[in-house]
């Protein structure tokens, strides 16, 4: 009966606030810790009665809480839980408060259930168009936002760039090093509108070569530069001469939303370089950046 008057005791100061059945496994673990506390007494104190008692005080909280998760499971301790909480804040005048947990519980769902009707009320609920959901039933609302939820969204910050030239060879390692932003139109489609009586006619002239924006970071030996200016060069040397794109075309290949083995997209061109853009300033300590632009050659041409 100690041990029993010892869990009373401890429950008595708790009331129905916060967790039931939490207080209640406290509650037995003090009782527990101050049955074992006696039994040290009774065993003339010192170290081996202190270690004895402590073992046996560990044997008995896991035999508690192996009885606890066997003979109240987790919804039926929710429930208790719930139904403590609730009744605390009707005790306490917190009509609102009650209301909330009771929401948060699930008990307003069967409590809805039952005002509609039973499960055949229910069930027209969810298959009846509803003007809160748009017009549509809750079930279809509900299947919407499972979709949405599920569906794995394509994130502008994954992509991977693949740079290579028979000029420089692969310079892919320096690129995804430093780049920090692309820009391109894969796809542009020009053509001419045609007037004919009162309609117009589309006439669809071809596709627009893409023009390759890319801005990155730059190392202090201007590797990025150099390598911009290597290829500028062959294209219009300083002699006037015009190269042939043998020698400085460059091949991009940009994965992106998802890289590898996880799929995304992936594009891939011929380009040459048009120019590079440098700001410099003096205002604010902060990395260099470039933004390069490149034009695609020929668009008949694949890589």
């Amino acid at each position: 009966m100690g041990l029993y008057n010892n869990v009373i005791e401890n429950l008595g100061g708790s009331g129905v606030l916060g967790n039931l059945m939490g207080s209640v496994e406290g509650a037995i673990g003090s009782g527990i810790s101050g049955a074992a506390g006696k039994l040290t007494e009774l065993a003339g104190g010192g170290e081996l009665a202190s270690r004895l008692s402590d073992r046996a005080a560990s044997a008995a909280n896991q035999a508690a809480a192996s009885a606890m998760t066997k003979y109240v499971p987790p919804e039926l301790r929710r429930a208790i839980d719930g139904g403590a909480n609730i009744a605390d804040s009707l005790l306490s005048g917190d009509l609102e408060g009650a209301a909330l947990k009771a929401l948060d519980s699930g008990m307003a769902d069967k409590v809805l259930d039952r005002l509609l009707g039973g499960s055949s009320g229910s069930q027209r609920f969810w298959r009846n168009k509803n003007p809160l959901y748009g017009g549509i039933s809750p079930a279809e609302a509900k299947r919407i936002h499972s979709q949405v939820i599920s569906t794995r969204r394509a994130k502008e910050n994954l992509f991977l760039i693949s740079v290579s030239s028979p000029l420089q060879g692969d310079f892919s390692s320096q690129f995804n090093l430093f780049c920090v932003d692309i820009n391109h139109t894969p796809f542009n489609i020009s053509g001419d509108k045609t007037k004919v009586g009162g309609a117009y006619l589309d006439m669809p002239a071809g596709s627009e070569p893409d023009e390759l924006r890319i801005t990155t970071l730059e190392d202090q030996r201007g590797t990025l530069k150099r390598w911009f200016e290597a290829h500028a060069a062959a294209v219009a040397a300083r002699d006037g001469t015009v190269g042939v794109p043998g020698q400085y075309a460059i091949t991009f290949t940009i994965e992106h939303a998802f890289v590898g083995a996880a799929g995304g997209v992936t594009g891939k061109g011929m380009y040459r370089p048009v120019t590079y853009d440098v700001s410099l300033s003096r205002r604010e300590d902060a990395l260099e950046e470039i933004q390069m632009t490149f034009t695609q050659i020929d668009t008949f041409m694949r890589p």
